[in-house]
């Protein structure tokens, strides 16, 4: 679908910037999404896509109004959700920080007892992503085998997230919302549990932080991964063994995809680590 232009309208107050873009306050109840130029238009696209769906299905409280061009930059409008990201509410009222782990998993568990045939599988997202340039390091028989790891692997057709953590669900305190679906596929919860499980241990901490700031948080967000874990655990009865395999097609994901600077080597350490595991 072509995007609507917006060549003469400035944007209206940047509210916050993140990793891939600006959000801006639009039109009445709405906010612009503003994504950076190095940003894949057909992620765009699939957030416009993924968004709906998720929408539809009940999972999420953000509704896309469509795709538009803003000096060049491609933007989603969508329905602005009131509350603040689960990180900045705890830093305003640490008393909802308990509240967390528990909260995590309930809204995931939802999610992924929601099934979809409208949202991209994951495993083709894994094939895509391990054929880009990122993955060029490894050799074709390192390649043979991921894909033969990732074919053994079951199939499913719930929604996932994939960028499932406490900065990406909204709350004002009475109700909560998942946000920001472009990375969101098909597939089996466990896929989308071990890709939780890598960003609270072991994926980039938010840029800029001084080291004081960023120590706290990381323990923060550990004891929260151990709590949302367990409960998800109990609630599910999903095992260990279920969700260990699916690191590696998160790990190749993270870097054909996302490909974060500071993150590449470490990546490419960690995805010839597994790769040299057994019972894998």
């Amino acid at each position: 679908m072509a995007a609507e232009a917006y060549l003469q309208e400035n944007p209206g107050e940047l509210l916050f910037t993140s990793r891939s873009s600006r959000i801006f306050q639009w039109k009445g109840s709405t906010l612009l999404k503003l994504f950076n130029s190095e940003v894949d238009p057909d992620l765009i696209r699939n957030e416009e896509i993924n968004t709906n769906e998720a929408f539809s299905r009940g999972v999420s409280k953000v509704q896309c109004h469509g795709l538009v061009e803003v000096d060049g930059q491609l933007g989603l409008i969508m329905e602005r959700v009131e509350g603040k990201t689960l990180i900045s509410l705890a830093a305003s009222k640490p008393g909802t920080a308990l509240a967390v782990p528990a909260l995590m998993a309930s809204l995931q568990i939802n999610m992924h007892r929601t099934e979809t045939t409208s949202i991209r599988c994951y495993k083709e997202i894994v094939l895509k992503a391990l054929e880009s340039q990122p993955l060029s390091f490894l050799s074709s028989d390192e390649r043979t085998l991921v894909r033969k790891k990732l074919d053994s692997l079951p199939d499913g057709n719930s929604i996932l997230h994939l960028d499932y953590h406490p900065d990406n669900i909204m709350s004002d305190t009475r109700e909560a919302t998942i946000i920001d679906w472009m990375t969101a596929a098909s597939g089996p919860p466990a896929a989308d549990v071990a890709a939780t499980l890598y960003l609270l241990n072991e994926g980039e901490m938010i840029p800029g932080l001084n080291r004081v700031v960023a120590s706290v948080l990381e323990s923060i967000r550990k004891l929260i991964c151990r709590r949302y874990l367990k409960e998800y655990k109990k609630v599910t009865g999903i095992r260990d063994e279920d969700i260990a395999p699916w690191r590696l097609p998160f790990l190749i994901v993270r870097l054909g995809i996302w490909n974060i600077a500071s993150e590449v080597d470490l990546l490419k350490t960690k995805i010839r680590q597994e790769l040299g595991c057994t019972g894998v």
